[in-house]
Order: structure tokens, then sequence, then C-alpha cells
């Protein structure tokens, strides 16, 4: 019952969110939301109606699960922002790189200000702080590769969609449906900003980050890409396609190295696969989700 009437209040949000104009949306617009659109403004201050909005949708001091049901079909660019809001990849890019984004000058600016049109091709220009470091500029390099995959379409505004729902369209059944999926995984939204955290050197960080990605330059991936290779197969095993499951968790070479750092040698589960295994599906529940938009 409780997800039943939340997801009824947060048809109002949708509303709020995806009409163009209104009276009404001018006036809730300039009393409640920052002049950037990212944060609400002064909750004491606030009618307890929007309020009840406001908690429904878990947002507050973070961003709540309204947020992350929200995905934006950039078109020019110039309403979804760039770091902030979903638009690539199925997750915002804050999340998915969080070093980058405490670098960023464009933190809060629109995809449209962060890039360029050059002789009818769109250019990205992104501002940072300071001068990265070498593991950074691998990360830089990773976020490049996946802006190849954004298109910026001139004369065409960005629209939402509603990641909860295959076409993109909001309803209160599909809201119900997403905020059981979200009660259920919700660790998954906490993945990449947890693994930020660890006490580790960079580069096995990275490694890490990029396993739960699948972002390694595995021979799948590499044919995926349109490399030329001799063969997909595991370079180790020669059984199964190389992924990066499969080589740190799948791989029988991986397996034995797994039981071999186990404390308790011979269990059932290497702990590779123990340890792993929940990482790999709460980040793929959280970039998976809503792919069909």
């Amino acid at each position: 019952m409780e997800s039943f009437n939340s997801a009824l209040l947060a048809k109002w949000k949708w509303w709020f969110m995806s009409e163009e104009e209104g009276k009404w949306k001018d006036i809730l617009k300039s009393k409640y939301v920052s002049e950037t659109g990212s944060r609400q403004l002064g909750l004491k201050y606030q009618s307890w109606r929007w309020r009840d909005i406001i908690k429904v949708c878990g947002e507050g001091e973070q961003e709540g699960w309204f947020h992350k049901a929200v995905g934006w079909k950039v078109g020019d660019g110039g309403i979804a922002r760039f770091w902030e809001d979903v638009w690539l990849q199925n997750n915002c890019i804050k999340t998915l790189y969080p070093r980058l984004y405490a670098l960023s000058l464009d933190q809060g600016k629109t995809v449209e200000e962060v890039g360029r049109w050059e002789d009818g091709l769109w250019r990205w220009r992104l501002n940072w702080r300071r001068e990265r470091y070498v593991w950074e500029e691998n990360m830089e390099g990773e976020l490049f590769s996946s802006l190849t995959t954004g298109v910026i379409r001139q004369e065409v505004q960005d629209h939402l969609v509603w990641r909860g729902d295959p076409k993109g369209v909001f309803s209160v059944k599909s809201t119900y449906s997403f905020l059981d999926h979200h009660q259920t995984n919700g660790v998954a939204d906490n993945v990449f900003g947890t693994l930020w955290l660890l006490k580790a050197m960079p580069k096995v960080l990275i490694t890490v980050w990029r396993v739960l990605l699948d972002r390694l330059p595995t021979t799948g991936n590499l044919i995926r890409r349109g490399v030329s290779v001799d063969s997909s197969l595991c370079v180790l095993c020669k059984v199964s396609e190389e992924s990066s499951q499969h080589l740190f968790l799948d791989c029988e070479h991986a397996q034995r190295i797994w039981y071999f750092g186990s404390p308790q040698q011979g269990h059932q589960e290497p702990l590779g696969k123990f340890l792993l295994n929940p990482l790999i599906k709460c980040a793929k529940s959280g970039v998976d989700m809503g792919s069909n938009y």
C-alpha cells in the first residue's frame, strides 16, 4: 500500500518535470526550486503537500529513487545536465566517474554547455580544476570513449523518459513496479560510490571499476567494437568467450587463484565469486536498468 501511495504522489512530481509550461508550474518552480534546478530549497518553508511529494520521491539531502528513475533523451543538450542527469549509459556520469566529477569545472552545466559544433561535428570541451594524474587521465579516456555513443542533434529539444517503462512513458503501475525493484535492489545504487571510498591503490580501484562496467579490452569487447582478433575465446582456458566476468570469476585458472587465496580452502564457492558476484550483479542492475530507451 505504501508503494502504491508513493506512485500516486510521484505522478505530481512527473507532471512538474515534464510539463513544458503552465502557471502552476511557474509558481512552484519560483517558490521551491533553486535557479540551477539541482536542489530543493528550504524544506521547513515548504507547504505540507509539496513536502510530502518530495519525501515520497526520496529527495532531500541525497538524490532519491525518483531521480534515478528519470532519464533524458538528449537532443540539442539544452536541458539535461551533463554530469548530474541520466542521459548516457543509463546512469548519471557523476555516479560512474565521481573522481572526475570532483575535478570538473562544469558541474551543473547542461550537455550543450560542455561542447560546441565545429565544421558540422560536435566536439566535447570539458574543463578541469587542475591537470589530471595518469590514472585520472585513463578514466578521462574511458569517459570520452563512452561519450561517442551520445548523439547530439541540432534543433531537437531534450525530453524526459520514464526508465520504469519500456516505452519511457510514466504510469502509476510502472512506478509501483519500479519501487518494488528499487527496494529489493537498492544496494546497486551505491556500488560505484562505495568503491571509491575503499582504501586501496588507484590502479586497483580502476581495475575493479572497469570490471564492474565490463570496460576491459577483452576479446569479446574488442570484437563488439569491430576490432579484428584471431579468436574470441579466453586466452587462458581456450573454452569460453573472454569477458571480464569470465577472466576474474568463471575461468578455471581464475578459480584456482581464488581457491588458493580463500581462508577456507576447499570451500564449495571460490572466494572471488563470494566477494565479486554480488558487486557485479548490483553494478549490472544499476547500469542496465532502462536500457530500452
